[in-house]
């Protein structure tokens, strides 16, 4: 079994598509996403500014210089810009500020002792070691009064509830981490750098809640141990995904967005949805004239029911057609549950009558009462359960030769 990490967790759980491409099948791919790069250049300042704070403090000046050389030396022609009214500029911008922020929040970053940068935290789920997880801690410090710290920054434009972090997997599997790590672990917190915000998460775990996210996280990998059929799934997260090519929800969209109108326009697919669409505009157009047809339809039938009551017939003559009144009365049973209903059931089964009209089927019964095909005492007996009304329904046939 593979060792498992949050990242191959949360893949499966977006999309077990993108899982299968980039875990089993191991697709790999130059693109990358602008929002990643730039997290990368931040999570490299935070590196240099605490693993050389035991000898120095950079200033904010020296440290905005080494994110601008990272990330005009790392720049690269496959970075995607998904929104599209966005540059690299804006990027570059943003992560700078963001250094900016974190620095005037925190200087001289000497409220707690650093323990550990981008420290590699391996887990063991179970006692006999088959469930792992690894993964890598941003920063792990402790304070004064010896409380632990596990530190993660993020530069996402999107700023989550408190419920997002008191239910967060990646940093509670760090903290399972560093309790087994070091011996003197009583108290941790966990810390979310929220840095486009200029924000600070927290929240902590009890040992019942890690000992759930334990079994949950086996429950989990067995589920991806045993998935056979790993199938899309479509999300606002797609947008991001480096294998649209690849994707029966994306792959075609991937192929004619880059080209030209005079091609795009020849694609058989795209010719195939223009025609649907077109059909299916064409359909609601005939639908709403149908309406209105039916309104008119429905006028009619109330002047022929008036006129058929007035003159006492049950047949109008047209010039080619013939109209026919006729009667039939529609039975309603009590509804389910009411004592009524329960009363109506014992004596259909009293008179062995039950099995007839099965759960009062409201046809059979309307059957035996208009054929009269029961006993009129038993009709009677049952009529007093039943609500009965005559409607009339009216049928249309062509006049026959001898007619006209």
């Amino acid at each position: 079994m593979p060792i498992y990490s949050h990242s191959r967790l949360s893949t499966f759980e977006t999309c077990p598509l993108q899982y299968k491409f980039s875990y089993i099948d191991k697709i790999e791919r130059e693109q990358e996403g602008v929002e990643a790069f730039l997290g990368s250049r931040f999570h490299e300042v935070m590196e240099i500014l605490y693993k050389d704070l035991k000898f120095k403090t950079h200033t904010l000046k020296e440290l905005l210089d080494f994110y601008d050389t990272r990330w005009r030396k790392e720049w690269h022609e496959a970075i995607i810009i998904t929104k599209k009214d966005r540059t690299q500029e804006d990027y570059y911008n943003l992560g700078k500020k963001c250094i900016e922020d974190y620095y005037k929040r925190y200087y001289p970053f000497n409220t707690s002792k650093v323990l550990g940068l981008e420290r590699a935290i391996n887990i063991q789920l179970d006692k006999e070691g088959k469930y792992k997880i690894t993964g890598y801690a941003d920063r792990i410090a402790q304070d004064e009064q010896g409380t632990y710290e596990i530190h993660d920054y993020k530069t996402s434009g999107f700023l989550p509830d408190q419920k997002y972090f008191d239910e967060d997997r990646q940093l509670a599997f760090y903290q399972i981490g560093i309790e087994n790590i070091w011996n003197d672990v009583k108290k941790t917190k966990l810390i979310w750098h929220y840095v486009v915000f200029d924000k600070e998460m927290v929240s902590t775990r009890t040992p019942a809640q890690l000992e759930k996210l334990k079994n949950d996280t086996i429950k989990l990998i067995d589920e991806i141990e045993n998935t056979k059929d790993f199938l899309p799934n479509e999300s606002g997260l797609c947008e991001w995904c480096v294998y649209p090519d690849l994707c029966p929800k994306r792959k075609h969209l991937y192929k004619v967005e880059a080209l030209p109108v005079n091609e795009y326009l020849k694609d058989s697919g795209v010719k195939l949805v223009n025609t649907f669409t077109k059909l299916i505009a064409k359909k609601k157009e005939h639908q709403e004239e149908i309406g209105k047809i039916d309104e008119e339809i429905d006028k009619v039938k109330e002047a022929v029911l008036k006129y058929a009551e007035k003159e006492g017939v049950d047949v109008i003559r047209g010039s080619d057609h013939k109209l026919k009144i006729t009667e039939r009365r529609k039975v309603s049973s009590p509804s389910k549950g009411s004592p009524e209903r329960e009363e109506l059931k014992n004596i259909l089964r009293e008179v062995n009558k039950w099995d007839e009209v099965s759960d009062l089927d409201t046809f059979a019964l309307e059957k035996a009462i208009n054929e009269e095909r029961w006993d009129k005492k038993i009709i009677n007996k049952i009529k007093q359960f039943l609500t009965i009304e005559i409607k009339k329904y009216i049928s249309v046939s062509k006049l026959q030769e001898r007619e006209k």
